[in-house]
């Protein structure tokens, strides 16, 4: 299931909602203004149908109309507005605007006293129909006259569509509006969020102890909750080295008296450094890497700058050529001393193994942080560097005292998720690659 920010769900929610209301306001408002404009233009040819009742007589039982009417639309033909009158289904009379029709439309009669009103009435093309019949006395009788108004639809459906344009026009300039009223309400309402998500990254990176920034209350609840974590964190972190370093000191005391005691045969005295090698280097392991991602980023740069002035001066014999090229923004998340002993250990076995040159790189991506350490010695032999990475396994065949250190060297890199690779050299010898994964806050 994908899974979106707030900010991307909340824009998507209105949008869908502006999408329906808009649509269905402009539908519902284009329909009642139609309905009140059919019933303005029933109310109109109701009006020009009583003007033509006033207009007409029974002179002698015969019907008569003047030859100008009131209305002068009906007059002119072509007007728009059209006017017949039938007496038993026969039309007896037409407006003066209906000269250039061809044929007689078919009109709808309505019942004595009734009204009919057609507002889709077809003919050339769409008009509205208004009938009414009334009776006209004929000599001794009664005798039914329709009446017929037709009126030509065009500029009703013209000033409707006018009217749905510019509504359009106005609802989409109003929904625009809205839309970046609520980005910007959006940005106002997740500002405190980005800001605690910040300082997370900072308490992350080591950059503070504490969240301390004021938070709305919704948010001052989950402030308390990550302080509590933080402090929780630091404090069993803290009791555990401590722990640790107690062990490792009440192990050290029985081991120093056993080795100082001259009465031991001989034959266990190599034993009892093994186990004191083993414990210290246990303890070393266990104390590595125990941060749980909050630890400051340390910075590579000055740790690799100190350890080359330091080996130039403990390999000054050899004149060797240290090179040193580590990429700005550089930064391990763990334990200075840990990173120390890593390059330290790996940097003095290169040292030895080197003819003349020794270099130490770094680069880091957004996942990474890469450290390769080259020397211009004899490397290592393809079929041992498995067995190198091995756990117990040392680098004595490499060169002679290489393998001191190695085993904890790869101990810690495993501690902190990293990997240890061996490779050739560009310079001849071999390539030790250290990789770490970088936090992403």
């Amino acid at each position: 299931m994908i899974k979106l920010s707030l900010r991307l769900r909340s824009f998507a929610a209105t949008l869908v909602a502006l999408l329906l209301f808009i649509p269905l306001t402009v539908i519902t408002l284009e329909q009642a203004y139609t309905n009140s404009l059919s019933q303005s233009m029933l109310e109109q040819l109701r009006v020009q149908s009583l003007t033509l009742i006033a207009e007409f007589e029974m002179i002698d039982g015969q019907p008569d109309m003047p030859e100008q009417l009131f209305n002068d639309r009906l007059n002119i033909p072509g007007s728009g507005l059209y006017a017949f009158i039938k007496i038993d289904g026969e039309t007896v009379w037409q407006s003066l605007s209906t000269l250039n029709w061809i044929q007689q439309p078919e009109l709808k009669v309505a019942d004595i006293g009734q009204e009919v009103f057609i507002q889709n009435y077809h003919l050339v093309s769409d008009y509205f129909l208004f009938s009414y019949t009334a009776e006209f006395e004929k000599k001794h009788d009664f005798v039914p006259v329709s009446f017929f108004i037709i009126q030509d639809k065009r500029m009703f459906d013209k000033e409707r569509q006018t009217f749905a344009n510019t509504l359009w026009y106005w609802l989409g300039f109003i929904g625009l509006l809205l839309l970046i009223l609520l980005l910007i309400s959006m940005n106002m309402a997740l500002s405190p969020i980005n800001t605690l998500i910040e300082q997370i990254k900072q308490a992350e990176q080591g950059q503070i102890e504490r969240i301390t920034n004021p938070y709305p209350p919704e948010l001052e609840k989950l402030k308390s909750s990550i302080n509590h974590l933080l402090n929780t964190e630091q404090q069993q972190r803290s009791r555990y080295k401590n722990s640790l370093s107690d062990l490792a000191h009440s192990l050290k005391t029985p081991l120093a008296v056993l080795l100082g005691n001259e009465q031991l045969p001989k034959s266990t005295l190599e034993p009892l450094k093994q186990i004191d090698n083993i414990i210290q280097r246990q303890l070393k392991r266990a104390v590595a890497g125990t941060g749980s991602g909050w630890e400051q980023a340390i910075e590579v740069a000055p740790i690799v700058a100190k350890l080359h002035n330091a080996m130039l001066k403990v390999h000054a014999a050899k004149a060797l050529h240290l090179s040193v090229g580590v990429a700005e923004g550089c930064a391990f998340h763990g334990d200075k001393t840990d990173l120390m002993e890593m390059l330290g250990n790996l940097l003095d076995n290169a040292c030895k193994a080197a003819t003349h040159k020794v270099s130490i790189n770094a680069s880091q991506t957004n996942l990474l942080l890469r450290i390769v350490i080259d020397d211009d010695g004899p490397g290592i032999a393809p079929e041992h560097r498995e067995a190198l990475l091995q756990r117990g396994t040392r680098l004595d065949s490499y060169i002679e005292g290489q393998g001191i250190g190695l085993a904890l060297v790869t101990d810690l890199v495993s501690a902190y998720n990293g990997s240890l690779t061996i490779a050739n050299s560009p310079l001849g010898g071999a390539s030790i690659a250290l990789t770490f994964p970088v936090h992403q806050g």
